[in-house]
């Protein structure tokens, strides 16, 4: 009985030996036990992180206004017997606009008329009359000389320009100093822009400023700031800002619409990253550098903004490899696997 027991203890301690090591190899049994497992290498895209010359770019809508407007004056009263220019008009210096016929001139020549007629007249009823021939002729040279002395007055044009508007017709009397023709000089335009009580203080006179138009879509106007108006308007508060365009294009004309940009602030040889790559997170914002394969999270303080790029003012140095895409998934010490341009081979891990 004693053997049979022993027997029966020594098979039971066996069976248990083998059920314990059955589950200690249970893949299972092992992962429940937190026994580290391998993590396939996660795919992103980095770049070298450089340098850049950033700006600061305030873009304005503005007003298009000629330089320069000339007024056309009648220099005497009159009777305006020729008008050789209209609205729309190209005009150039010294080009006649009207002929102005002055109210003294006709008085004289209507009654140098008159007096030839009355001659004429007279000699009709007594042609033999030689008191009266010398009469009309006498009167027939005071009519010829009225119309050499006193002669039409040409209106000139004083500038080269467009004429923008008119205020005479064929026909007119018009008084003295009565503006006739008014003439925009398109050499050079103005464009007025409204700048915010925020932003003046950041524009000075002879800033360079670039000017686009919709008119000519495929041209960039350099200008420059010719004045600063030194009042703010009470209600918009903004204060005007004329910049000089010396050479626009010939579709360009006064009221038309146009974008000024100007550049307030330039920092150069700064550290800059694309927007796309920084990461919100709460309060900070932070980015992903690969370092021995491995991803690092980094924290980043960054300061302008323009063109698709952020300047960062501390957090990283330019040589380091950021990772610009695929950075949502990571976490710090992840390993990463570099995307390689079209065309290229493929590299586990590393530095680009």
């Amino acid at each position: 009985m004693d053997m049979y027991k022993k027997i029966l203890f020594n098979g039971l301690g066996l069976s248990l030996i083998f059920l314990f090591s059955c589950g200690s190899s249970n893949p299972e049994t092992s992962q429940a036990q937190g026994q580290p497992q391998s993590r396939p290498a996660t795919l992103v895209k980095t770049q070298v992180v450089q340098l850049h010359d950033l700006s600061e770019i305030l873009e304005l809508p503005g007003t298009l206004e000629p330089e320069n407007i000339a007024n056309v004056l009648s220099t005497t009263e009159g009777k305006i017997t020729r008008m050789d220019a209209r609205q729309g008009d190209k005009v150039s210096e010294g080009q006649v606009l009207a002929m102005l016929s002055p109210l003294l001139r006709e008085d004289i020549i209507n009654a140098a008329r008159l007096n030839l007629l009355e001659k004429e007249q007279a000699v009709e009823q007594k042609p033999g009359d030689n008191t009266l021939n010398q009469d009309l002729q006498q009167a027939r040279s005071d009519y010829e000389f009225a119309l050499r002395q006193y002669r039409e007055i040409p209106v000139i044009a004083p500038v080269n320009g467009i004429i923008s508007d008119r205020w005479v017709d064929m026909g007119d009397m018009v008084p003295a100093r009565h503006k006739m023709f008014e003439i925009q000089s398109n050499s050079q335009l103005l464009v007025k822009v409204p700048v915010s009580e925020l932003d003046i203080r950041k524009l000075q006179v002879g800033q360079n400023v670039r000017v686009t138009s919709d008119a000519c879509p495929e041209q960039i106007f350099r200008g420059s700031i010719q004045r600063i108006y030194p009042q703010v308007d009470r209600q918009s508060r903004n204060a005007t800002v004329e910049v000089l365009v010396p050479n626009p294009c010939p579709q360009l004309r006064s009221g038309m619409f146009v974008r000024a940009s100007f550049t307030t602030r330039t920092i150069n040889n700064a550290v800059a990253i694309p927007v796309s790559a920084l990461l919100e997170r709460g309060q900070q914002r932070m980015v992903f550098i690969v370092e021995d394969q491995h991803a690092e999270q980094v924290t980043v303080e960054t300061g302008l903004e323009t063109g698709g790029l952020v300047e960062i003012v501390n957090g990283l140095q330019a040589g380091q490899h950021l990772v610009v895409e695929g950075q949502e998934q990571l976490q710090s010490g992840r390993q990463v696997r570099i995307q390689q341009p079209s065309g290229s081979a493929s590299r586990e891990g590393g530095q680009e």
